[in-house]
């Protein structure tokens, strides 16, 4: 029987030994995101929200997150919120578009919907909320990028 080469054994120690640390910095230094008071329905706005704050790579991750489960709670697709959420803002919770009309992760236009506060609209728990809404009440087309998601992306989850 041959012997095993103890480069290998050290290899995969210190792999494991990186995973678990990674795991621990990734999961521990996490605070509760604030929800702003808005005019969303206190039904249609998760109960308890927790947003890491960390660089904004890991906040996209983050932010990607919470979009998925919080459309699953709302009954909304998931892929169809985090699709819209990408392409509108890349899932930036501080965007801004169309000269500063639309504003975070949904890109909520003040002059169609001057009901969503700035405070809401940069919120990501009280801007999902909102949307979710509108989405579940068949007011999806209102965001151009799905209205036109099957003829202008290759990448259209339907």
């Amino acid at each position: 029987m041959k012997k095993s080469n103890p480069w290998f054994h050290k290899i995969l120690l210190t792999i494991y030994i990186l995973a678990i640390v990674w795991t621990l910095r990734t999961h521990t230094a996490r605070k509760p995101y604030p929800v702003e008071a808005s005019s969303i329905p206190a039904a249609a706005a998760p109960a308890s929200v927790r947003v890491i704050s960390y660089p904004i790579s890991r906040r996209r991750f983050a932010v990607r997150a919470y979009v998925q489960r919080a459309a699953r709670t709302a009954g909304v697709n998931p892929r169809v919120a985090e699709w819209i959420v990408t392409h509108e803002s890349h899932q930036q919770p501080e965007a801004t578009g169309d000269g500063g009309e639309s504003r975070g992760i949904w890109q909520i236009n003040k002059a169609w919907h001057p009901e969503v506060s700035d405070a809401c609209a940069y919120n990501v728990p009280c801007s999902t909320a909102w949307s979710l809404h509108r989405i579940r009440a068949g007011y999806a087309d209102e965001w151009s990028t799905w209205k036109y998601c099957r003829t202008r992306f290759n990448d259209c989850p339907f």
